[in-house]
């Protein structure tokens, strides 16, 4: 592998500036500096392509696309994807942000782990919530490793992933799905290999402000999207019943004790009874 291979960090955006700005500084000031970065506008209202212009007019390392009307993020990433020169590429949404340290521990964690791990398929990192303001961060943990059907019971990966571009171009992203749409991408990238924690807290998602990073009206169609990833994947009913459990982690008042005797009573797994069991679990004590 080069030593010093150029990578793509790619921004979707809309309407939201300042949250942009903020997410594209901590990209072009990062430790490791080649790099470019690919920020899809997708028909925003606001000041994001003067923004955009002023920036990229500074440095040569930022680009940008505007969509003529609004496209939706999934769009936005997968058009930056295909527009990527990079080696390697890696997501930011617009409302988080890198350390300056993130690209470089992606570097060398892949030069040391792709050597030990053939199979490697990509790279993600431990996280960060910034809950209230700077000072208010809370830190978690993700496993060390994580293989395809991990990923039925949680989205262990989390929301961005550092992987060969050629890997990803070939999957993109499911316009067509209203959420988990990173989990259905890990999902078919990942195919038979392993992706690998870097074990760094590098990524920072802001959850401070105003705007809805997952609405309620979508949460209520993860149940249509629970039914279109068991045929896509062609998913037992012990898998199925796994992958259902998800949708408490967006809405636990859903899972009352009556909801969870009747599942209970009809699951088939016991993988998938454990996984529902903490979910209550949660729903009860936190």
């Amino acid at each position: 592998m080069n030593s010093n291979p150029l990578v793509t960090v790619y921004i979707p955006t809309c309407n939201r500036v300042n949250l942009l700005s903020r997410a594209v500084e901590s990209v072009l000031d990062q430790g490791y500096k080649n790099l470019e970065v690919i920020v899809v506008d997708d028909c925003s209202s606001d000041a994001t392509v003067k923004f955009l212009e002023t920036q990229a007019g500074k440095d040569s390392r930022l680009h940008y696309f505007v969509n003529p009307e609004n496209k939706g993020a999934c769009f936005s990433r997968n058009r930056a994807i295909l527009a990527a020169k990079g080696e390697f590429i890696t997501g930011l949404d617009d409302d988080d942000y890198f350390f300056s340290e993130r690209l470089e521990n992606f570097i060398r964690r892949w030069n040391h782990l792709s050597a030990r791990h053939k199979s490697l398929i990509f790279l993600f990192s431990n996280g960060i919530v910034q809950k209230n303001n700077e000072k208010q961060r809370v830190k978690y943990k993700r496993p060390r490793k994580i293989k395809k059907s991990d990923l039925i019971i949680s989205n262990f990966v989390g929301n961005q992933v550092f992987v060969k571009t050629k890997d990803l171009q070939d999957v993109l992203f499911d316009a067509n799905l209203p959420v988990w749409q990173d989990l259905d991408c890990w999902y078919r990238l990942i195919s038979n290999g392993v992706a690998v924690n870097t074990n760094c807290y590098d990524y920072v998602t802001d959850v401070s402000h105003p705007h809805e990073r997952i609405s309620k009206k979508k949460i209520s169609k993860i149940d249509d999207v629970i039914d279109n990833l068991s045929i896509k994947y062609n998913l037992s009913k012990g898998e199925r019943e796994v992958l259902e459990c998800q949708l408490y982690s967006y809405s636990l008042s859903k899972l009352t004790f009556r909801v969870f005797l009747k599942k209970m009573l009809s699951m088939k797994s016991f993988k998938s009874g454990y996984y529902l069991s903490r979910k209550l679990a949660k729903s009860i004590f936190c």
